[in-house]
């Protein structure tokens, strides 16, 4: 992948600006290199919102562009719940409507450490 189309991968996974460019940017790059989406940016994407940064909509907008994204590739160590925030943030009309509630639910559930993070860190 050209610097150019793995950095508008980069800015989406991070949310670095305004969504509809990195949505637009990110839909015009070539997918022959990938970036990892790791629990960190889903919790920035929620804070977001919990702090009034974003609305529930923009953060489904973002979620949708995630998880149609072919470049975008799902942090191993944490992929169920990863892939499980992904879905339901991104379809919320097969879930439940996106909220500030459902955001703090998330937010609690991507902040709590799961067992295999207990695992490493007791290496």
């Amino acid at each position: 992948m050209d610097a150019n189309g793995s950095r508008s991968l980069e800015d989406l996974v991070h949310w670095n600006g305004e969504l509809s460019e990195l949505t637009s940017d990110a839909q015009h790059c070539e997918p022959t290199s990938t970036v990892t989406f790791c629990r960190d940016h889903a919790v920035s994407a929620v804070e977001r919102v919990t702090a009034g940064l974003a609305s529930p909509g923009q953060l489904v907008d973002w979620a949708q562009a995630l998880h149609f994204e072919e470049g975008v590739n799902v942090e191993e160590a944490h992929q169920d719940l990863l892939t499980q925030f992904i879905v339901e943030i991104s379809t919320p009309e097969l879930f439940e409507p996106v909220t500030r509630a459902v955001c703090q639910r998330w937010l609690h559930a991507l902040q709590t450490p799961i067992a295999s993070d207990a695992e490493a860190a007791g290496r």
